[in-house]
């Protein structure tokens, strides 16, 4: 035990106390004020004890106070906020509602994606913690951690599912970590400034602000690089409690801005034992993270799964023209469009957000056949594609691709020409090549840039389902596997990109065309290709639980990449597409294959 464990031992039983009676609060509160008056404690211990401490009294509180005065006052402020500590580290309760709220942008390019959820968290020394999480105004989860029976649980309601595991030390750690009155604590003992007084919801309050991260370090760690850190904490000046709690990061070289706000306090309330008891709905199934097969160790286990791990890195999907130079088509217009028109800001935050402006949008584009010749006209005057070789008109498709993208996309009134180029030009790539696999790649992810699986109805819930899917899509895929098959019998070894074909197949005949017997029938043989190709580690995670639902006449969909940090809801503009879509380059660069997992040490 260190000098100051003992010191504090020495002056609790001084005071009478035991000091393993003392509960985990009244010694957070004792530490704190037992760092930052240490001298004036000593003092004070040191007086009572002498004969004369009734005629010195008066002056120790004096030096007591002054000690305390200079660090929390600064000489200056009113406000008593060693007060304001002690009190918050001696509730045994407490109820706030936490925002998390993630903001990229604005970009350059008109785009603030923000995400946020809301919960409300109930804390009790005794019981434990209790928290409901909402996402876009809707219940999402609830949560509870509870100290009297060791155990966690968590209920999903979207999914209606519940997860039951023993409770962790790292846990109840990770519990008090993330405690108001920690945080409250770590500014409140950092170099602060003052902010002097504002009004909140009517209420006079009182803030100081910190700018230096380090405070919030676990012990001897470092905090990781940041670009900009804010932390401000506002209480009420009448009654000098906890009204408002904000920090705000932005990583280093990140976009995103990461905002805590903890607010809506309630200090020592009564918490009944029965709000800490699981409240499960009867039709909910069991979910138990640990035996959830897709968060196995990807590392390969065979020399086979490593020759498939190293292709895949070598040989990325739809890489095969990665050594092209793209053609410049910033002067290249297309229908007239005017490409540096101003297009409106746009402030994305979920899924349906995204979807429904992409709808919105598409909606007045014209369709791919009714100007399909117009554009292709322009494209050999301009261009000359009638006379390009395979390479070139995939680069140009590419590079088409890239153009629409910049121009925003399927959230541009103005973007969808290039689009729509970059489907004629690889179109005809594949018509003068159609058994070349990686030209038939090309095709398919331009066709897949201005077409999406599904659209809303205008004013109404219905989707309207893209014929594209169930159509060619499923046609030049099937194309793909007959090719396939026959390489196979003549000794060719599938790849990852062979995978990825057969993978959009399997979903295209499955979830686009309910043909559940023809999804069994390319699932069953990349089942026996599995030990010769090396892509064991899906059999587990995906190829198996795929056979099953397929046989029974069920749907199942499963990805195939997983994305880099701060994806979302930005991601969210590629969705509604097959699994293999791509988008532009910089993103296709960013995706991990879900078996390369452990290169990053997911």
């Amino acid at each position: 035990m260190g000098n100051r464990e003992n010191l504090r031992d020495k002056l609790l039983r001084a005071d009478g106390i035991d000091p393993s009676a003392v509960s985990e609060v009244e010694l957070a509160r004792f530490r704190h004020l037992l760092n930052r008056a240490k001298p004036a404690a000593i003092f004070w211990r040191t007086i009572m004890r002498t004969p004369v401490a009734k005629l010195t009294i008066a002056a120790a509180v004096i030096v007591f106070v002054a000690v305390i005065a200079m660090h929390f006052y600064g000489g200056t402020s009113s406000t008593a906020w060693s007060a304001v500590l002690e009190n918050v580290l001696t509730f045994d309760t407490c109820v706030c509602r936490t925002r998390e709220v993630q903001t990229t942008g604005p970009r350059p390019d008109g785009f603030e994606f923000a995400t946020d959820s809301e919960s409300k968290k109930y804390r009790s020394e005794t019981y434990g913690s209790f928290s409901e999480n909402y996402r876009n105004g809707e219940l999402f989860t609830r949560m509870y951690h509870s100290l009297l029976k060791g155990e966690f649980v968590a209920v999903c309601y979207p999914l209606k599912t519940y997860t039951r595991l023993p409770l962790t030390e790292s846990q109840i750690r990770g519990l008090q970590k993330d405690h108001p009155r920690q945080i409250i604590t770590k500014i409140l003992e950092a170099n602060y400034t003052e902010l002097g007084e504002d009004v909140m919801e009517g209420k006079r309050v009182r803030g100081v602000e910190l700018r230096g991260p380090d405070a919030f370090a676990d012990g001897d760690a470092k905090m990781p690089p940041l670009d900009d850190f804010v932390a401000q904490f506002w209480i009420e000046a009448e009654t000098q409690l906890p009204v408002w709690v904000e920090v705000s990061v932005v990583p280093k070289g990140s976009q995103v801005r990461h905002t805590t706000v903890v607010d809506q306090f309630q200090w020592g309330v009564p918490l009944q034992a029965s709000l800490f008891e699981p409240d499960i709905p009867a039709d909910f199934e069991r979910d138990n993270p640990e035996d959830r097969n897709i968060y196995m160790d990807s590392a390969p286990k065979t020399r086979t799964a490593e020759a498939f791990a190293e292709n895949t890195q070598a040989e990325p999907y739809l890489s095969d023209f990665d050594h092209l130079e793209l053609p410049d088509l910033g002067n290249l217009t297309l229908l007239g469009l005017d490409t540096s028109m101003a297009q409106p800001e746009l402030r994305l935050r979920d899924h349906e957000d995204v979807w429904q402006r992409q709808d919105e949008f598409m909606a007045q584009w014209p369709g791919y056949e009714d100007v399909r010749d117009q554009i292709a006209l322009q494209l050999d005057a301009e261009l000359g594609i009638e006379q390009m070789t395979i390479e070139e008109l995939i680069g140009l498709g590419i590079a088409l691709r890239e153009r629409f993208w910049e121009l925003r996309g399927c959230l541009s009134e103005v973007a969808y020409p290039y689009g729509y180029a970059a489907r004629i030009v690889t179109e005809m790539a594949h018509a003068q090549a159609p058994d070349d696999t990686a030209v038939t790649d090309q095709f398919i992810e331009s066709i897949m840039t201005c077409e999406v699986t599904s659209t809303s109805q205008a004013g109404t819930d219905e989707r309207i389902k893209n014929p594209v899917y169930p159509g060619l899509l499923t046609e030049l895929r099937s194309q793909q596997f007959e090719q396939l098959k026959a390489k196979v019998s003549e000794g060719y070894v599938p790849t990852w990109k062979d995978h990825v074909r057969l993978h959009d197949l399997v979903t295209l005949l499955s979830s686009n065309c309910q043909d559940y017997d023809g999804a069994l029938q390319v699932t069953r043989w990349m089942i026996d290709q599995a030990q010769t190709a090396g892509w064991t580690y899906y059999l587990d995670t995906r190829l198996n639980e795929m056979e099953q639902a397929y046989a029974a006449g069920e749907g199942y969909r499963t990805g195939l990449f997983m994305y880099g940090q701060d994806a979302f809801p930005d991601e969210f503009r590629y969705a509604r597409r097959l699994f293999s879509f791509q988008g532009p380059r910089k993103r296709s660069r960013e995706l991990l294959p879900v078996h390369l997992r452990h290169l990053k040490g997911w």
